[in-house]
């Protein structure tokens, strides 16, 4: 009766852990798929568009102030849940854009930086 069980509880664990590798391989894909889709996506509208979104201004959930540049001309907009209103066009020498490009996130330096942070506190 003992060898029964075992041999249903070992057939159970790796049923469970080809689940579980069979969900993160899934979780992988899915991830690879957006990633590809997001960049196709990107750069497909930056080649094409001769409209650019500069700065977001957030005045309340769902009212916010843009400046977008359509050709060569700078705009302000005012965006609502069902309306956008075009407040005034700025001359480019209003503008300050801002170049800042978001570096990607190296969870292993936060860890570090983590598991330093503790041992100082631990000494």
């Amino acid at each position: 009766m003992s060898l029964v069980q075992s041999t249903s509880s070992l057939k159970s664990i790796g049923q469970l852990i080809c689940v579980i590798l069979l969900f993160l391989f899934v979780l992988f894909l899915a991830y690879l798929a957006a990633r590809i889709a997001g960049s196709f996506q990107s750069g497909v509208m930056n080649r094409r568009s001769n409209i650019t979104i500069v700065e977001v201004f957030r005045l309340s959930n769902n009212k916010v102030i843009e400046i977008v540049k359509i050709g060569e001309k700078y705009l302000a907009l005012a965006v609502c849940k069902d309306s956008v209103s075009v407040l005034t066009e700025l001359s480019a020498e209003d503008i300050k854009e801002q170049t800042t490009v978001m570096e990607p996130i190296n969870f292993k330096n936060i860890l570090d930086k983590m598991k330093n942070e503790k041992q100082k506190k631990d000494d």
